[in-house]
C-alpha cells in the first residue's frame, strides 16, 4: 500500500511539472505574439493617418485608427468599387503581392472619399500594409495592417509646381527681351524665341553660336572675363554695338550678364538678358536737339546732385561693439564714450524688417562674417515717430581660441540721402517725360500746321476756276475756316512761348462782363455747324459790371468750345456764367457743358498739362488747356473739369475772383 501511495504521489508530481511546463510556453507564445501586434501598431501609428485591418478569414477591413471606413466596416470587394478606375490594377498588384507572402508592400491609389455618394471627390492615399501571420502556421496570414497616408496636398503641390515650370518655360520663350542661359564654362544651353530672333539664328538651335564661348565674342572679350566670375560678383550691365558678320546682324544692344552660384558660392552657370535698342537711339539722337529745352529741369537737378554729395560727406554716423556672449550691444558717438548700451532683444524692437529680425535672433550665424546691410528702423538716437534708413557695416571679432565673441563696425543715418534719391529719380523722370512731350509736339506741330496750310493753298488754286457765284462762296468759307485754324495754331504757339518765358500777363479793365458773354455766344455759335449738336447759352444777368480781362476769360471759354465741337458728335454744348464765392472771396463761375465723349476720372487730372491729347486722331496741339490753367493761374482763380466717365459728356469750368460794380 505504502508503494503505491509513493508511486501516486510521484505521478502527481510529474504530471504538475508537465502542465506547468505547457502553461510557461502558452504564456511565452502569447507574449511573442502581443509584441508583433505592438510592433504592427507602432509602425502604422507613427504618422498619425487612418489605419485599417482587413481579415482574411471573412474578407471584411474595419478601423484600428481614424474613421476611414464606415463603422460597420467593408468587404475587399467592396472596396473596389471607390478606388479610380484606372487604379484598380494597381492595388490588386499591391494586395498580392501581400498574400503571396511579401511582408511589406506599398501602392498608391486614388480613392472616392464620397463613398457611396459617388460625388468623385479623389484623394491621393499611400497605403503602406504588412502582414500578421498565424501564430501556429507562420506560412499562414490571417490579417493586413494597412496605415493609409493623405498625400492629396502634396500631389496637388507637385502638379502646381510642374504647372509653374510650364508656365515659366512658356513665358521664357515669349519674353519680349532676348534670354539664353550658358553654362560656368560659357557655352550656350539654351536661347528664347526673341534673342534667336534678334541675332537671327539659322533655326532653333543653329551650330554657329554652339561653337565658341561667350568669353570668345567680340562684343565680350574685352569686357569681361570668366576669371573675374570665379568669386561672388554683381551683374554686368552694357550697351553695345552687335556686329556678327556671318549672320548679317548689326544692331545696337541693351546686354546683362548675371551669374548664377550654388549654395557654396561656386560658378553654376550664367543668364544673358539681350535687348535690340536701335530705334531707341534714333529716337534718343532725336532728343538731343531738344536739351535747351529742358535747360532749367537739369539745373534743378544739378542742384539735388549737390545736395546729396553734401549729404554723403555730412552724414550722421555711428561706432557700435557687440558682444555675442553678454548679447548686448554699445553704440558710440566718440571712439571713448559709449552713448547708448541695449540688449539683443531690446535692439530688435527697434528694426521694422522682419527677414533682419530673424536673422539677428541667430546671432553667431548672422555675424560669422563681414556684412554691410540696409535696414529700415526706429531712431536709435532721438525720439521721433519717423522711421530712419541706416547703413551698418559689422565686422566679426575674434578671441585667442579663434572662437567667434562678438562683432564690431558703423552704423550711417542716410534717411535724408534715401529722400533725396528719390526726389532725383521723380525729378529725372519728369525731366524725361518733358523731353518726350516736346518732342511729340513738335511732330504734331508740323502736321497741324501742314493740314490747314495744304487747305488754304490747294483751294485758293480752285478758286479763280469756279464759275458761280455760290462755288466761290462755298470755297472761300473752306478757306476762312482754315485760316482760323490756322491762326489759333500760331496763337498756341505765341501762348506757350509766353508761357515759358513768364510773360503772359493779365490787363484788368472794367467791363460789362453779360454784354461781352452775349457778343461771344453770337460768335462762338457760329463753331457749331453739325446740325445734330444744339448750341446753348445761360446768361443770368443783363449786366454783370466788373474788373476782369476779358481777352483772356475770351480765350479761356473759345477754348472750351473748340474741343466741346470737336468731341460732341450729338446733343448740345452749353455755355454759361454766375455769380459764386468760394474761399470768402465774391467771383465769377463760368463753364461750358456737352454731351460728348467725356473724360475718364484717371484722365481728368492730367488734361490741363502740356501736350496731352486723349485722342491722337482729333486734331489741335495739347496746348490749349493748359494755357487755359495759366490763365486761371495768373488771375489767382480755378479751373477744372468734372464728368463721369467715357461717353458720359463733360463740364469745363473756370473761377476768378472778382466784385460786382455798379457803373463802367
Amino acid at each position: 500500500m505504502q508503494i503505491l501511495i509513493v508511486i501516486l504521489t510521484l505521478m502527481v508530481i510529474i504530471i504538475g511539472m508537465i502542465l506547468n511546463r505547457i502553461t510557461l510556453y502558452s504564456i511565452r507564445k502569447n507574449t511573442e505574439r502581443a509584441k508583433d501586434i505592438a510592433t504592427i501598431m507602432q509602425h502604422t501609428l507613427n504618422d498619425n493617418n487612418y489605419v485599417i485591418r482587413l481579415n482574411l478569414k471573412n474578407s471584411l477591413a474595419d478601423n484600428l485608427f481614424g474613421k476611414f471606413l464606415p463603422h460597420q466596416g467593408m468587404t475587399y470587394e467592396e472596396s473596389l468599387n471607390y478606388i479610380h478606375p484606372d487604379d484598380k490594377h494597381i492595388y490588386m498588384a499591391f494586395m498580392n503581392r501581400l498574400v503571396k507572402g511579401a511582408k511589406a508592400a506599398e501602392c498608391m491609389f486614388r480613392w472616392d472619399r464620397s463613398t457611396k455618394e459617388h460625388k468623385h471627390d479623389w484623394r491621393y492615399l499611400r497605403d503602406v500594409g504588412i502582414v500578421e501571420y498565424d501564430a501556429q502556421d507562420k506560412k499562414k496570414p490571417i490579417n493586413f495592417y494597412c496605415t493609409l497616408y493623405d498625400q492629396t496636398e502634396q500631389m496637388l503641390l507637385e502638379k502646381e509646381e510642374q504647372e509653374l515650370t510650364d508656365r515659366y518655360r512658356k513665358l521664357f520663350e515669349q519674353s519680349i527681351v532676348g534670354q539664353a542661359f550658358y553654362d560656368k564654362d560659357g557655352y550656350l544651353q539654351n536661347a528664347n524665341r526673341k534673342l534667336r530672333e534678334i541675332l537671327k539664328f539659322k533655326g532653333d538651335n543653329d551650330p554657329f553660336y554652339h561653337r565658341f564661348p561667350l568669353f570668345d565674342i567680340p562684343n565680350f572679350r574685352f569686357i569681361t572675363y570668366k576669371d573675374t566670375y570665379k568669386e561672388d560678383k554683381e551683374d554686368l550691365y552694357f550697351c553695345t554695338r552687335t556686329i556678327i558678320t556671318e549672320r548679317e546682324v548689326d544692331c545696337y544692344t541693351e546686354i546683362r550678364i548675371h551669374p548664377i552660384y550654388n549654395d557654396d558660392k561656386q560658378l553654376e552657370m550664367f543668364t544673358l538678358y539681350i535687348r535690340d535698342i536701335t530705334q531707341e537711339r534714333e529716337l534718343y539722337h532725336q532728343h538731343k536737339k531738344n536739351e535747351a529745352q529742358i535747360y532749367r529741369t537739369n539745373k534743378e537737378i544739378e542742384e539735388y546732385e549737390n545736395e546729396l554729395k553734401y549729404l554723403m560727406e555730412n552724414i550722421e554716423m555711428r561706432f557700435f561693439r557687440a558682444s555675442l556672449t553678454k548679447r548686448e550691444i554699445t553704440f558710440y558717438k566718440e571712439m571713448s564714450v559709449p552713448e547708448i548700451k541695449m540688449s539683443f532683444d531690446e535692439l530688435m524692437n527697434y528694426f521694422v524688417d522682419v527677414p533682419f529680425v530673424k536673422e539677428i535672433k541667430q546671432s553667431n550665424n548672422f555675424f560669422s562674417e563681414p556684412k554691410t546691410l540696409l535696414s529700415h528702423a526706429r531712431p536709435f538716437f532721438h525720439n521721433g515717430p519717423e522711421l530712419e534708413w541706416h547703413f551698418i557695416d559689422s565686422i566679426p571679432y575674434y578671441d585667442e581660441e579663434g572662437k567667434l565673441v562678438g562683432t564690431y563696425g558703423v552704423v550711417r543715418n542716410i534717411t535724408k540721402l534715401i529722400n533725396k534719391q528719390n526726389l532725383l529719380k521723380e525729378e529725372t523722370e519728369r525731366a524725361n517725360q518733358s523731353g518726350l512731350r516736346k518732342s511729340a509736339f513738335l511732330a504734331n506741330m508740323s502736321h497741324e500746321i501742314r493740314t490747314p496750310l495744304n487747305a488754304i493753298v490747294g483751294f485758293s488754286e480752285v478758286l479763280p476756276m469756279l464759275a458761280t457765284d455760290a462755288e466761290r462762296a462755298e470755297i472761300i468759307k473752306v478757306i476762312n475756316n482754315n485760316c482760323d485754324m490756322l491762326l489759333r495754331l500760331v496763337n498756341d504757339i505765341l501762348a506757350l512761348s509766353s508761357m515759358d518765358s513768364g510773360s503772359i500777363k493779365i490787363e484788368p479793365t472794367k467791363t460789362d462782363f453779360a454784354q461781352c458773354f452775349n457778343n461771344m455766344a453770337i460768335s462762338l455759335a457760329k463753331r457749331v455747324q453739325n446740325p445734330a449738336v444744339e448750341f446753348k447759352t445761360e446768361s443770368p444777368y443783363p449786366t454783370f459790371i466788373t474788373t476782369i480781362d476779358g481777352g483772356r476769360i475770351q480765350q479761356v471759354i473759345t477754348n472750351f468750345v473748340t474741343n466741346a465741337v470737336k468731341y460732341t458728335q450729338k446733343g448740345h454744348i452749353k455755355i454759361g456764367y454766375e455769380k459764386q464765392v468760394r474761399h470768402k472771396k465774391d467771383g465769377l463761375y463760368i463753364y461750358c457743358e456737352d454731351t460728348g465723349a467725356g473724360i475718364p476720372k484717371e484722365h481728368q487730372k492730367k488734361v490741363f498739362d502740356r501736350f496731352v491729347k486723349l485722342n491722337d486722331f482729333v486734331q489741335g496741339t495739347g496746348l490749349g488747356l493748359s494755357i487755359c490753367k495759366a490763365i486761371a493761374d495768373n488771375s489767382g482763380g480755378e479751373i477744372g473739369v468734372t464728368s463721369e466717365g467715357k461717353g458720359c459728356g463733360s463740364t469745363f469750368w473756370l473761377w476768378i475772383p472778382c466784385k460786382e460794380e455798379t457803373t463802367i
